[in-house]
C-alpha cells in the first residue's frame, strides 16, 4: 500500500512539473547587428526557471540557396531565475532566413532541406523543432520563410531596413524588430514594427526601452495608447525606404 501511495505521489510531482513548465522559445536576437558583422552574436532564449537545456539553433537560408543549413550551433546551460539564458553562437548570416530551435541535429552544414525549393523542409534530421523564426529583408522573400510552417514566427519586410533587432514581448508572445538608419547605431533608430511589418510607436511599450537590446532582462511589453508619431519620425522612415537600396550584404 505504502509503494502505491509513493508511485502516486512521484506520478503526482511529475504532473505538476511538466504543468509548469515553460516551452523553451527565442526571446531575442539581432538577425544584423549595427556596425560591421561580429564574429559571434547573442540570442536570449526563454524556458523554465533554473531548468538545464541541450539544444541547438540553426540558420536555414531563404534567399539564395533556399533550405540549405547555414549555421548550427549545439548550446547549453541554465535559465536563470527569470526563465532566460543567453547564449553565444556564430553571427548569423544577413537576412533572409530562418532561425530553427530543436533539441537535436544529426545533419551538417551545407546540407539542403528543401531540395525542390518549394518550401516543404526535410525534416529527418531536426529532431523536435521548439520554435522558429524567419527574418525577411525583402517583400519576395516574405513568402519563403519557412517559419510559420513549423509552428513560429515570420518577421516580414518592414518596407524600410533588415532589421537591428528583434524580440519577442514579455506579455503576449509577440515578435517585434526595430530598425535603423542604413544598418547605423541604435541611437540611428528609426522605427518599430510588428512581426508583420507594420509600424508601431516605441512609446506604445512599457517596462523598458524597446529601441535598445535587452539581453537577460524582461522585453518590453506593446500597450498601445492614443500618441501619435512626430513629422519628423514620418520624414525619417520615408528616407529610410529611399536609402534602401544601399542595404549591406556579405
Amino acid at each position: 500500500m505504502r509503494r502505491f501511495t509513493s508511485l502516486n505521489a512521484g506520478l503526482i510531482a511529475s504532473l505538476l512539473l511538466a504543468a509548469t513548465a515553460q516551452a523553451q522559445l527565442f526571446s531575442e536576437f539581432e538577425p544584423n547587428p549595427a556596425g560591421g558583422d561580429p564574429a559571434d552574436a547573442s540570442i536570449e532564449l526563454s524556458g523554465t526557471p533554473s531548468q538545464s537545456f541541450d539544444l541547438w539553433i540553426l540558420s536555414l537560408e531563404n534567399d539564395g540557396l533556399a533550405g540549405t543549413v547555414d549555421r548550427a550551433t549545439n548550446v547549453t546551460g541554465m535559465f536563470d531565475a527569470l526563465g532566460l539564458a543567453v547564449v553565444t553562437v556564430p553571427d548569423f548570416e544577413n537576412p533572409s532566413f530562418t532561425a530553427v530551435l530543436t533539441d537535436s541535429f544529426s545533419g551538417m552544414l551545407g546540407d539542403d532541406l528543401d531540395a525542390l525549393d518549394d518550401g516543404t523542409l526535410d525534416l529527418t534530421n531536426l529532431g523536435t523543432i521548439l520554435d522558429a523564426v524567419g527574418v525577411s529583408d525583402s517583400p519576395g522573400d516574405d513568402a519563403t520563410l519557412y517559419s510559420s510552417g513549423l509552428g513560429g514566427t515570420d518577421i516580414l519586410f518592414n518596407g524600410a531596413f533588415e532589421p537591428l533587432n528583434v524580440f519577442r514581448d514579455s506579455s503576449t508572445g509577440n515578435f517585434f524588430q526595430t530598425v535603423t538608419l542604413n544598418f547605423g547605431a541604435p541611437d540611428e533608430f528609426i522605427g518599430i514594427f510588428d512581426a508583420s511589418g507594420n509600424s508601431v510607436l516605441a512609446t506604445d511599450f512599457v517596462n523598458g526601452d524597446p529601441t535598445a537590446t535587452s539581453f537577460g532582462s524582461i522585453n518590453p511589453t506593446f500597450e498601445p495608447g492614443s500618441a501619435v508619431p512626430e513629422p519628423s519620425s514620418l520624414a525619417l522612415l520615408g528616407l529610410a525606404s529611399v536609402g534602401f537600396i544601399t542595404r549591406r550584404r556579405r
